[in-house]
């Protein structure tokens, strides 16, 4: 009996045991479990409110956009007309009709960019294995218009959007929780509808056929004979010599009401300005003609900026930071970003360096507080072509352009033994740069992106120093065409540029007689030759140009310019002119422009005849170079619209409105 009870006994204990082991690891596992959805759950409750920033920050950059001209404003008169009431276009689409439009789309994808930074990421992570992902729903409610009182040409639009946002959070032990957040995003859009007035429009310079600020500047310096076929303007007036023959094929215009005729002297020799040919001197039907003068653009910087951004624009917002800025801005040792430009309005140098690499894929060191000379890219990343071209610090001894298999090739050198080749590859969609035994080959080609509508190739070679020598193909036995087919240049010069040869397009623009070509239209190959602050040199080596003799011929848009008066040391700057102590032309030899040429004087240019033969696709200044000089300036009246443009954006504001929960 004893022993039956003891056996009952422990098979109680036993059992009581067992339940007290079974309770125990069932709160084990219902305490991790609940342990692991907390954890999810806090990670679901942080994407939800990093991903409500990011969707508010993408709407804003998206808005902007628009604001900067790099995306199109929404047409409303497709789903609600207006009948040409202000404004037929709108900056947000509406919702409710449009949830596919690109807007939403960008937005929606830019907000995943935000949401998810890998830095972030790996740090929410490496606490306790955690992470996030995010969907955002698709986005409804309304965009509506208010015209501001008594003010015909503003309104503001006015933004309501209802998103929706669903966040996972899981752990790496398996926890997950997902959070459903709804909510609302206002903001404000003021808009502008600049109406059609009376204005002056942007003009590039190559718009003319030749242009000379001062056209009177050397006393024994008139126009030598030859053939104009464009529009020639001086801002005082030209002289002429009975004996020479000069042919104006178009309209010429100045400022003064006298030529100055026959005489060395600037006080004498004055005539009115002709209305009919003269001994001398051939007049077109358009006439010679007296008109205000034609101011002169600022400076060349743009020219430097394109290099790394690829627009040359250098709008500043009110913060001073760049409408337009380059692929990558450092930051100090504070996590600031470094200004883009400098107190004189240059790029800076930090900034130069971020964004440019030379043949070994290196950054430019600094020292001295300049980037160290040499031949650089521009590539932000290491791996992609980010801006518009190449940058030279120091002079250049020598450049060559020449192009073979539609590739388009600049060979610099500075110095005697240092060389650097750069190859442009359209087909490959690609830009070699090589110097001695290295070379880096990088993703894309330079690229024009002044007009977002129309990025297309374009390349801003600028040199901060002088060119010493500058031509194309012809070397010798060797004779290339110097600009390949597609290829946009600009050619820039802190200071003086000196061209030693032949420089020709590889599709023609115009004839021998100086008559566009046939297919003029189609033609896309286009150069200019840039300095602000000195002269463009003519120095023709025998080996260099094709002849006969020390004939020479340039196609493209030239301007010299003279900015700084203080480095002039007493010779006339900002000049298209001969290099003195050069082998002077021979009395049958032609000097012949393919183009147009601007320059501040007028200057000797030791060549016996002169062709300025006018590029027409320059005509009245919509067509240019990329990056070339411009000014406001209006041919004729001409009424035109700008439309609708953004003044203000109002701080996009997220609400979240309600949320719910889901353990998984």
């Amino acid at each position: 009996m004893a022993l039956i009870t003891a056996l009952m006994m422990s098979t109680i204990l036993l059992a009581l045991g067992m339940a007290v082991v079974f309770s125990a690891t069932t709160d084990t596992v219902i305490t991790r479990s609940q342990r692991l959805g907390e954890q999810s759950f806090f990670a679901a409750d942080a994407g939800v409110a990093i991903a409500r920033r990011a969707l508010s920050e993408a709407l804003q950059e998206e808005v902007e956009k628009i604001q900067r001209g790099e995306a199109a404003f929404y047409d409303a008169t497709d789903d609600n007309p207006v009948s040409g009431e202000f404004p037929t276009v709108q900056a947000v689409p509406d919702p409710t009709t449009n949830q596919n439009h690109v807007f939403y789309t960008n937005v929606k994808a830019r907000a995943q960019q935000l949401a998810k930074v890998a830095a972030r990421d790996q740090i929410l992570k490496g606490l306790n294995g955690a992470e996030f992902n995010v969907t955002f729903l698709p986005m409804s409610g309304m965009v509506t218009l208010q015209r501001q009182n008594g003010v015909e040409d503003r309104a503001t639009e006015m933004v309501r959007l209802r998103y929706g946002i669903e966040v996972t959070g899981t752990t790496e032990a398996g926890g997950s929780a997902s959070l459903v957040e709804t909510g609302f995003i206002s903001m404000n859009i003021n808009l502008v509808n600049n109406s059609a007035t009376n204005s002056t429009r942007d003009f590039a310079f190559s718009g003319f056929g030749t242009f000379y600020d001062d056209g009177d500047a050397i006393a024994n310096a008139a126009l030598a004979s030859g053939i104009y076929t464009g529009p020639v303007h001086t801002n005082t007036h030209l002289a002429f010599r009975s004996t020479n023959s000069v042919t104006f094929r178009n309209v010429v215009s100045q400022v003064d009401d006298y030529i100055r005729m026959d005489s060395n002297n600037f006080a004498q020799g004055h005539q009115s300005i002709p209305t009919a040919d003269i001994t001398g001197i051939d007049i077109s039907a358009e006439g010679y003609k007296r008109v205000p003068r034609v101011p002169l653009p600022d400076n060349n910087f743009s020219q430097e900026y394109a290099v790394i951004n690829a627009t040359g624009i250098m709008d500043r917002r009110s913060d001073g930071t760049p409408v337009d800025p380059p692929a990558t801005i450092p930051e100090d040792n504070q996590g600031n970003p470094i200004p883009v430009f400098d107190s004189s309005g240059r790029v800076s140098t930090k900034v130069l360096q971020a964004n440019l690499r030379d043949a070994s894929n290196d950054e430019p060191d600094i020292h001295g507080g300049e980037i160290d000379d040499g031949v650089y890219i521009s590539s932000g990343d290491g791996s992609t072509i980010t801006g518009a071209g190449i940058y030279v610090k120091g002079s250049a001894s020598d450049i060559q352009l020449y192009t073979t298999g539609g590739d388009q090739y600049y060979v610099i050198r500075q110095g005697s033994n240092s060389t650097t080749t750069i190859r442009v590859s359209p087909a490959a969609n690609q830009t070699t740069i090589t110097r001695g035994s290295n070379s880096t080959t990088f993703n894309g080609v330079p690229l024009d992106r002044s007009d977002p509508n129309n990025v297309r190739p374009g390349v801003s070679l600028f040199v901060d120093g002088s060119i010493d020598s500058l031509r194309g193909g012809k070397d010798g036995s060797t004779n290339r065409r110097a600009l390949a087919s597609g290829t946009r240049l600009t050619i820039t010069a802190q200071r003086h540029i000196t061209i030693t040869g032949d420089i020709k397009y590889t599709d023609p623009v115009v004839d021998s007689f100086g008559n566009p070509v046939s297919n003029i239209a189609s033609v896309q190959n286009v150069l200019g030759i840039f300095t602000n602050d000195g002269n463009i040199y003519t120095k023709p080596s025998s080996q260099y140009v094709s002849g006969p003799g020390l004939s020479m011929e340039l196609s493209a848009a030239v301007a010299a310019f003279n900015a700084n008066t203080s480095n002039d040391n007493g010779v006339m700057e900002g000049s298209f002119t001969y290099k003195s102590g050069s082998s002077n032309p021979g009395n049958n030899d032609v000097f012949v422009l393919a183009g147009s040429r601007v320059q501040s004087k007028a200057n000797l240019t030791n060549y016996r005849k002169v062709n300025r033969f006018f590029d027409v696709r320059f005509s009245g200044g919509k067509f240019a170079p990329p990056f070339y000089p411009g000014t406001t300036y209006s041919l004729t009246d001409e009424t035109t619209s700008t439309g609708v443009t953004i003044s203000v954006i109002d701080d996009p504001r997220a609400t979240g409105m309600t949320w719910f929960r889901e353990n998984k």
